[in-house]
C-alpha cells in the first residue's frame, strides 16, 4: 500500500513523516539436525521423533529468514506467523519443559498457584493457557542451549557479524529482526510522498512502531539478563535496546503530533504531545551516549535522536506560542515562536550531521518532513509577531515561558511469546544435546555410580546399561525379572540341577585330561582351544542356570584385552 492510495477510511488528513529504520538483520543458515545430537538411549521411534523436531526447527528457521526480505513478506501478519512458528519450536532449546504425568498436579483456579510453578527447574505443562504463561519466562535452562553456533548481522549500533553459541541470543536476534522489519515497513508506508501520507497508512505505521517498541522491550527485559558476560553483540545490549525502543515509540507518537497539527487540534494539546515526543527522543539520545562512552562507538541512531529532539522541541515551542496567542499574550507568543525558529535552524544542522554519519543517507529522504517543519515554525512566528505588533503590543519577556506538561499516547504493544509447540511441551526437545556432550556421555562409564547398572525407559522397553565387559540387553519390561516368570525359572533350574551337576563334573574331568594337550601341542592349538571352550561351558552350566533363574545376565561377556591377558596368565576356569 503506497502513501497515495485512497482508502474508504481516509479522513483527508495527510502528514509528511520520517522514521528511523536500521538495515535488515541477516543470518547464516543453520542445520540443527547436524549441530545437535540425539540421546542414544532412545528407542527408534523416539529418535525418529527427535530428528523430525530438529528438521522442523531447521525448516521453520529457513522460512522465517526468507520472510525477513521485504519482498518475501507482503504483510506484517506473514512475518509474524513465520516468526511464531519458529519461536514455538526454538523454545525447546531455550527453556526446559517436562510433560505432565498427572493433570491433577496443577491448580488452574488462581494465577498465584500457576506462578508458583514458574520456579527453577523443569516444569509440567497441561493446558495451552499454562503453556502461554510459561513461554514468557526466559530461564535458559535447556540442555542444548549452548550447543549451536549462531551468527547474525549487527545493525542497531554497529555494522558487522556477531556469533555466539547460545539459543537465547538466537531468540533475541529473531525478536530484534522482526522489530527492525516493522520499522522499515512503517517507513515504506509513510515516506516519499510529496502530498503526504493518508490517515490509513499513518495509523498502520503507528501500530507497527508500537509493536516494534514492544519487541525491543521484551528482548531487553527477558533475553539480555541471560546474555550478560556471554554475548558481546551490541544488538543484544540492554542500553542499545532501550534506546531503540524509545526511538520506535517517539516515531509512533510523532505521527500523532503531525496528525493533530493537520486536524487543527488545540495548540495546548499539540504542544503537550510534542513535549512528550521530544522527551522520548532525548531519552534515546542519552541511552546511545552511554553506549558510546562504554564501547567507544557512536551510532547513526544517536545522531537521529539528537536531530528529532530539536525538531519536536521546535514544534513544542511553536504551539506553546500559539496557545499564548489565543490567550492574548502576544509577548509570550513571540518569545516561544522565536525559540522555535532557532530550533528549526539547529535541527537543519543536526539533520546534515545525521545524513553524513555512517552509513550515509540522503537529505532527500526527509525533505518533505523538513519543509513541513520549517513552514510550520515560520508561519507561527510570523503570525505571533504580526498580531503582537498590531494588536497586543505586549513586552517580549527575557525568560522563555514553560511549555505545557507532556502528554503520552504511544506506549509499547506488549509482545506475547507464542506457546511452545507440541514437540516442545511433550519434552521431545530434551533428548537433544550438543555433539560434545553426546561424545562425553558415550565415553563415560554408565554404571560407575555405586557399581550398579543404570536403566532408562524408552517406549515400552527397558534399556539396561551394564558394567564394563557385560553386554546390554533390551527385554520386555513386563517379563524380564518380573515375579510371574521368576517362579517357573527357579522350578525349571531345580529340576535340571542334578543333570547340570553331572555335566559340570564331566566337563571338569575332560578339562583336566585336555590340560596337557593345550599346553604342549601347539600344532593343534586352535582345535584344542575350541574343545577347551566347550568344556568350560559345561563346567559353568550350574552357575549359569542359577543366574538365569535369578534374572541376572547369564551369557558369557566379551573379555577386554586386559582380561584376556589375565586369563592367559592364570589359564584356569572360574
Amino acid at each position: 500500500m503506497s502513501a497515495d492510495t485512497p482508502s474508504a477510511t481516509d479522513d483527508g488528513s495527510r502528514v509528511s513523516a520520517h522514521f528511523w529504520h536500521p538495515s535488515l538483520k541477516t543470518s547464516t543458515p543453520v542445520q540443527f539436525e547436524a549441530a545437535l545430537a540425539i540421546d542414544s538411549n532412545l528407542d527408534k521411534k523416539g529418535k525418529d521423533t527427535a530428528l523430525a523436531y530438529l528438521q522442523a526447527l531447521t525448516s521453520s528457521r529457513s522460512v522465517f529468514i526468507s520472510k525477513l526480505d521485504s519482498s518475501a513478506a507482503n504483510t506484517d501478519a506473514e512475518l509474524d506467523t513465520a516468526a511464531s512458528a519458529y519461536l514455538s519450536l526454538l523454545l525447546g532449546i531455550v527453556n526446559h519443559y517436562a510433560p505432565a504425568s498427572n493433570p491433577a498436579e496443577l491448580d488452574h483456579e488462581t494465577d498465584s498457584r500457576l506462578q508458583a510453578l514458574l520456579g527453577s527447574g523443569p516444569r509440567r505443562i497441561n493446558t495451552s493457557d499454562e503453556l502461554a504463561v510459561v513461554s514468557q519466562q526466559m530461564l535458559g535452562n535447556a540442555p542444548a542451549r549452548h550447543a549451536v553456533q549462531l551468527q547474525w548481522q549487527d545493525v542497531l549500533q554497529t555494522q558487522g557479524p556477531s556469533s555466539t553459541v547460545d539459543t537465547v541470543y538466537e531468540m533475541a536476534s529473531v525478536l530484534v529482526s522482526v522489530a527492525v522489519w516493522k520499522q522499515r515497513r512503517a517507513v515504506y508506508l509513510c515516506q516519499g510522498s510529496k502530498t503526504g501520507t493518508n490517515s490509513e497508512a499513518a495509523i498502520k505505521a503507528y501500530s507497527l512502531l508500537r509493536c516494534a517498541g514492544g519487541l525491543y522491550q521484551f528482548s531487553k527485559d527477558k533475553c539480555t539478563p541471560l546474555l550478560a558476560n556471554i554475548c558481546h553483540s551490541l544488538d543484544c545490549n540492554a542500553q542499545v535496546l532501550q534506546g531503540h525502543m524509545q526511538l520506535a515509540l517517539a516515531d509512533a507518537q510523532s505521527i500523532t503530533v503531525l496528525r493533530a497539527i493537520q486536524k487543527g487540534n488545540a495548540p495546548s494539546l499539540v504542544a503537550s504531545l510534542a513535549h512528550d515526543t521530544a522527551n522520548m527522543y532525548q531519552a534515546a539520545a542519552q541511552a546511545f551516549k552511554q553506549v558510546a562512552s562504554t564501547s567507544g562507538m557512536s551510532s547513526k541512531a544517536g545522531k537521529y535522536a539528537e536531530w528529532k529532539l530539536l525538531v519536536f522541541q521546535g514544534y513544542m515551542f511553536a504551539f506553546t506560542g500559539l496557545g499564548h496567542l489565543s490567550s492574548h499574550e502576544g509577548g509570550r507568543a513571540v518569545k516561544c515562536a522565536g525559540e522555535s525558529t532557532s530550533l528549526c535552524q539547529a535541527a537543519a544542522k543536526a539533520a546534515a550531521v545525521f545524513d553524513k554519519s555512517a552509513p550515509a543517507s540522503l537529505a532527500g529522504d526527509h525533505q518533505y518532513f523538513d519543509a513541513a517543519f520549517a513552514e510550520s515554525t515560520a508561519s507561527v512566528y510570523k503570525k505571533a509577531k504580526r498580531e503582537n505588533d498590531t494588536i497586543f503590543y505586549n513586552h517580549i519577556p527575557d525568560e522563555l515561558p514553560s511549555p505545557p506538561e507532556p502528554k503520552k499516547l504511544a506506549t509499547p504493544t506488549e509482545y506475547q511469546m507464542p506457546a511452545p509447540s507440541l514437540e516442545v511441551s511433550e519434552g521431545i526437545a530434551n533428548s537433544c544435546r550438543s555433539q560434545e556432550a553426546q561424545k562425553a556421555a558415550a565415553m563415560q562409564d554408565p554404571g560407575s555410580a555405586g557399581g550398579q547398572p543404570s536403566t532408562s525407559h524408552a517406549g515400552g522397553n527397558q534399556i539396561i546399561a551394564t558394567q564394563p565387559g557385560q553386554t546390554a540387553e533390551t527385554t520386555d519390561a513386563h517379563t524380564e525379572g518380573s515375579s510371574d516368570t521368576a517362579c517357573w525359572r527357579w522350578l525349571l533350574v531345580i529340576i535340571a540341577l542334578p543333570l547340570l551337576a553331572i555335566i559340570s563334573l564331566i566337563g571338569i574331568v575332560v578339562w583336566i585330561v585336555l590340560l596337557p594337550l593345550k599346553c604342549c601341542c601347539c600344532p593343534v592349538g586352535m582345535l584344542a582351544q575350541l574343545i577347551w571352550d566347550v568344556f568350560e561351558w559345561l563346567i559353568k552350566a550350574p552357575l549359569r542356570g542359577l543366574l538365569w533363574a535369578s534374572g541376572k545376565p547369564w551369557r558369557p561377556a566379551k573379555a577386554s584385552s586386559a582380561e584376556k591377558q589375565h586369563s592367559e596368565k592364570t589359564d584356569s576356569p572360574v
